[in-house]
């Protein structure tokens, strides 16, 4: 759609709706122009408020709704887990978008979204009403793929570092506490899977640091898929490089289930880890677009994701195939 067109759509909009829709709320009463209201601050999120405040030239009035102070970058975290980078790098603030750019930012949660009367109601209790929705809320764990992982008590048990913050500091701390000769484990399950190259981008960053700090270490690789799925020549170059004493591979291999509670991984296909003291384990969740209890009965679809993460005790070892 070119910038014209984009702008003479919202205009339209606004010149239609804006009397009966944007009177109702409470935020912004009287305003005439249309209004663009935006669920979620991620890459996606902010990148449309963003622009549709540029490409309309300033016309069009655009309500950013996030519950987090900063927007954590996800991608470029494995940069932090592997020691090369601190959490600064990947923060970052959202006055840019208030400041330079005129997009209002809400720190609060969509609760449900009524498409009839096109309004958004917050965690908070407010209303948000709108001429044009963008939902893009991000993932979410799907943990009922692993039933082991579904209590609280597991979660806070196992760091998977998929969601940047607390858990990719986290990570990075216990594979530094990790002693020398201990074992890192990956599982990635079948295509399709959120970032494709994500997983083995983490092995390769976890073998580097390995090479260089624990050169006893090792990272092994379960892979559900008979091959690398993204960046296979890459990749490829990088364990010939990194192999035997740091890394190493194995395809075919499916993650069944983890016991949180003995820190046990199941997994079809699979052969022993070795047994070393410090083992870890990264098992694999599978993780949805939005949340039902947010997003009324429109929810997306379903996808997997990445590698929540686990530590296996020393005397654990990979559950035989079932």
């Amino acid at each position: 759609m070119q910038r014209r067109h984009f702008v003479q759509t919202l205009s339209a909009a606004g010149a239609l709706g804006s009397i009966s829709l944007l009177s109702a709320c409470a935020t912004a009463p009287g305003a005439s122009a249309p209004h663009v209201v935006v669920v979620g601050g991620g890459y996606g999120g902010a990148t449309a408020a963003k622009y549709v405040r540029l490409f309309s030239e300033g016309k069009v009035r655009v309500t950013l709704i996030e519950p987090n102070a900063n927007f954590i970058s996800c991608p470029m975290s494995n940069l932090v887990i592997g020691g090369q980078r601190d959490m600064a790098f990947l923060t970052h603030s959202y006055a840019n978008l208030q400041q330079r750019h005129g997009v209002q930012v809400v720190r609060d949660r969509v609760n449900t979204i009524d498409p009839a009367r096109r309004m958004v109601r917050l965690a908070g209790g407010s209303e948000i009403a709108y001429d044009r929705l963008i939902v893009s809320p991000g993932i979410d764990f799907m943990w009922q793929a692993l039933p082991g992982m579904a209590s609280a008590e597991a979660k806070a048990r196992v760091l998977h570092a998929w969601k940047a913050g607390e858990q990719t500091l986290a990570l990075r701390r216990q594979l530094e506490a990790m002693p020398d000769g201990g074992v890192y484990a990956l599982a990635i399950p079948a295509v399709p899977y959120r970032c494709p190259p994500g997983p083995y981008e983490r092995a390769c960053m976890v073998a580097n640091y390995f090479q260089k700090s624990k050169p006893r270490s090792k990272v092994i690789i379960f892979d559900a898929n008979p091959e690398i799925q993204s960046k296979r020549g890459l990749f490829t170059r990088v364990f010939r490089k990194t192999s035997p004493t740091t890394s190493s591979t194995g395809h075919g291999h499916t993650l069944l289930d983890v016991d949180a509670d003995h820190q046990h991984p199941a997994l079809r296909g699979a052969r022993e880890l070795p047994r070393r003291r410090g083992q870890r384990l990264a098992a694999h969740a599978r993780r949805r677009l939005g949340r039902q209890h947010r997003l009324g009965d429109r929810a997306p679809a379903l996808v997997r994701s990445q590698l929540p993460e686990l530590r296996i005790g020393r005397r654990a070892q990979c559950a035989r195939a079932r």
